[in-house]
């Protein structure tokens, strides 16, 4: 028997992610379903069980007789088991990334001596993945401009171009040229659904455009001015547009958001800000251009602890702009440290 969480159907795909990204999801079981409503969700180690009653309301918490998952030769944990510990194993399976084509481990430097062993076993799994790849560094480490990271191809084919699918979009990209994260891909969906019909939007540090793509290609009737420095990234922009179709919709501009937006002398009703690592450089940049009652997503790494200082910044820096600043919400859009988070503040400007 094993604990489960007993999920409507409706919360069921964003139930499922939300375990796999705490770690809580027992992916060697398989998941159940009642006849109607409900999915049976196996869960694995330590859980908070106030965080997914309140998340997702109508839960509860049932122990049942899920059969696990037989392994067989392609499965990555059990191609891994020879390799590395459990507990190493729930590191790597949690910390990887695939773009496109293309998987990009984390490797900590005491398993340096068995980093070509992973990637192979990774090649195994996965059998579409033609490259394999690990971070060496954080964001910035090759380019701290472009937001580029330094990668070791550990085995594959000797590139990091690759044609990446979200949400039915395509999106073409080559990581030492341009940055690119697909763990945003939930916070596009949601930003994108919050906008409304008609609106002008400004993509700062658009990269190779998935913020612009994702947001046109569910609110046709809105512009969008997507800004970026890097001219490979913006190329790439460029082309996904094309390929996407999505042309009528985004205005792509090359340059520096502080040179382009007084050129440009546009105000916007929604402003994204997808830059932590520089954000509050940008903010008052942001709201000098935002229009009364406009929205803007602000990205920024903060600790747990200094939620409260963060959000007193942001209302002193609009009041330095003579505005005022309404936080509409905060909310964790990924890891990046202990204790510390990406968060994104929705911030009302008027």
């Amino acid at each position: 028997m094993v604990v489960c969480l007993k999920v409507k159907k409706i919360h069921g795909e964003d139930a499922k992610q939300f375990l796999r990204e705490k770690g809580w999801l027992d992916t060697e079981r398989l998941i159940g379903k009642t006849e109607k409503m409900y999915l049976i969700l196996p869960i694995a180690g330590r859980f908070d069980k106030h965080i997914l009653l309140k998340k997702f309301p109508g839960s509860k918490f049932e122990e049942k007789n899920l059969q696990k998952i037989p392994p067989h030769q392609t499965d990555l944990k059990h191609l891994l088991k020879n390799i590395l510990t459990e507990e190493q194993i729930g590191e790597l399976v949690r910390s990887y990334d695939v773009i496109g084509d293309i998987a990009i481990l984390e490797i900590p430097p005491r398993l340096d001596r068995l980093a070509v062993s992973i990637a192979w076993a990774f090649k195994r799994a996965f059998p579409y993945i033609g490259v394999v790849a690990r971070k060496m560094g954080k964001v910035g480490s090759a380019d701290e401009e472009y937001r580029l990271r330094k990668y070791e191809i550990l085995t594959g084919e000797r590139r990091l171009e690759t044609m990446h699918k979200e949400g039915g979009l395509m999106m073409h990209t080559d990581l030492g040229k341009a940055y690119f994260s697909p763990r945003s891909s939930r916070e596009r969906e949601r930003v994108a659904g919050l906008v409304k019909n008609g609106e002008q939007i400004l993509v700062m540090f658009a990269g190779i455009g998935p913020f612009a793509l994702v947001i046109a290609s569910k609110n046709q009737n809105t512009q969008i001015t997507a800004i970026e420095i890097n001219p490979d990234a913006f190329k790439f922009m460029e082309e996904n547009i094309r390929l996407n179709r999505l042309g009528f919709a985004i205005n792509p501009v090359l340059g520096d958001v502080n040179e382009v937006l007084p050129k440009l002398g546009q105000k916007f009703d929604r402003i994204i800000m997808p830059f932590p690592e520089k954000s509050w450089d940008f903010l008052e940049l942001a709201i000098k251009y935002a229009n009364k009652n406009s929205t803007i997503h602000f990205y920024a790494f903060v600790r747990e602890d200094k939620l409260n200082d963060a959000e007193e910044k942001i209302k002193k820096i609009a009041e330095k702009e003579g505005r005022h600043a309404k936080i509409l919400r905060v909310l964790k859009a990924g890891s990046y440290a202990p204790k510390t988070w990406r968060y994104v503040f929705d911030v009302k400007i008027k």
